[in-house]
């Protein structure tokens, strides 16, 4: 074969080897193919290694993260509001995780154990397995003491329900509630402990139940202004449950009615039953009794459906608020006198938690 190659070709030749001769490091001619084929496997290994190097030291970053927070805080899944929440040792307040305490926890990781993270991946560590769900509301009341309700004495922890205890309602109520009910002088006191106890006793059966309403029924408190109507309603909530609590009007045809059924252990309707025409009040009598409650939680892409947790009460001033002449099952009205606040109200929710059934299944007193 013929090789043809002006001067201007081989001195380009040159010039490349050159050039590549000053790029490598004991570069030999004869041995040019081999060293650059070893110096591409050395690049490769090395690129491997620093590969899995790096994902070794994200994993290790994410766990100290995880045993920092772990170490200094407590952290929660709130399904009633469904948002992630958390406290520090020194302090049992949950508060929301929101931007703010995000920021300071990254401030605080940096400082204490010298890791930079990202919002994102602690957002993704915090609103994970890494929080518990929790009902705050069902765990309220299975951490109460447990007080049978045949016991007379408030000091006593030790009491236990025993099955051959009474079921009666009148029974129970003299034993638990008389303290909340004397708040009240309503002018039918006959019924008054008897039905104000079955309406407490659904309060915590609805509460802790998650497929159906168990509360069918709104307490009404009616009689004059400036009585302390609204006020004995609102401190009927536990106070370990505050937060829970809605006070005010309620729509029955805007979205946000929805979310206070299902994020509220009571709701006050502050008088407002007189106001109501006649579809709305058809609207909130179906309100009062539905199982589930369908509503989008705020960020959520969808709507989804959550248990109904609230129960109702309302307070009107004046008497005159049925206007369906063949009356109505799902309000119970008490017109009440001067009201005075006292009372223990923890214990009194122990002893209607400790009025289930044995097996926790059932209330004997709501029969």
């Amino acid at each position: 074969m013929n090789f043809i190659a002006d001067g201007r070709n081989i001195m380009q030749a040159l010039s490349e080897c050159l050039e590549l001769t000053h790029s490598l490091n004991n570069f030999v001619l004869g041995n040019k193919t081999k060293h650059i084929m070893k110096t591409s496997a050395d690049k490769g290994k090395s690129d491997g290694e620093n590969s899995e190097l790096h994902t070794r030291r994200k994993f290790s970053k994410n766990s100290e993260i995880e045993a920092h927070l772990s170490n200094h805080y407590e952290f929660r899944y709130n399904t009633v509001l469904g948002r992630t929440e958390y406290h520090s040792k020194n302090d049992a307040h949950f508060s929301k995780v929101a931007r703010y305490e995000i920021n300071t926890l990254r401030r605080e990781i940096d400082n204490d154990i010298g890791i930079i993270t990202s919002s994102d991946n602690l957002y993704s560590i915090i609103e994970s397995s890494f929080s518990p769900l929790i009902n705050p509301i069902q765990e309220y009341f299975k951490q109460l003491p447990l007080k049978d309700i045949g016991c007379n004495n408030r000091r006593s922890t030790d009491c236990r329900r025993n099955n051959d205890r009474s079921n009666d309602a009148s029974s129970f109520s003299l034993k638990a509630i008389p303290e909340l009910a004397s708040c009240v002088v309503v002018h039918n006191h006959k019924k008054w402990l008897p039905y104000l106890t079955k309406w407490l006793v659904a309060v915590v059966a609805n509460a802790i139940d998650d497929r159906e309403c168990r509360n069918h029924t709104c307490l009404v408190l009616t009689g004059k202004q400036g009585k302390f109507k609204t006020t004995f309603l609102d401190l009927l909530c536990p106070p370990a449950l505050h937060g829970y609590s809605y006070t005010g009007k309620i729509y029955p045809q805007e979205k946000d009615t929805f979310t206070y059924i299902g994020q509220n252990l009571i709701v006050n309707i502050d008088d407002q039953l007189k106001a109501l025409n006649k579809r709305d009040e058809n609207e909130l009598k179906n309100l009062i009794t539905c199982p589930m409650v369908k509503y989008r939680m705020p960020y959520d892409k969808y709507v989804e459906e959550h248990p109904h947790l609230a129960s109702f009460v309302a307070s009107v001033n004046g008497n005159d608020f049925l206007t369906d002449p063949t009356g109505s099952r799902r309000f119970l009205p008490f017109e009440c006198c001067p009201l005075t606040l006292r009372g223990q109200r923890v214990y009194l929710w122990q002893c209607l938690y400790g009025s289930q059934s044995p097996d926790k299944r059932r209330f004997p007193l709501l029969v």
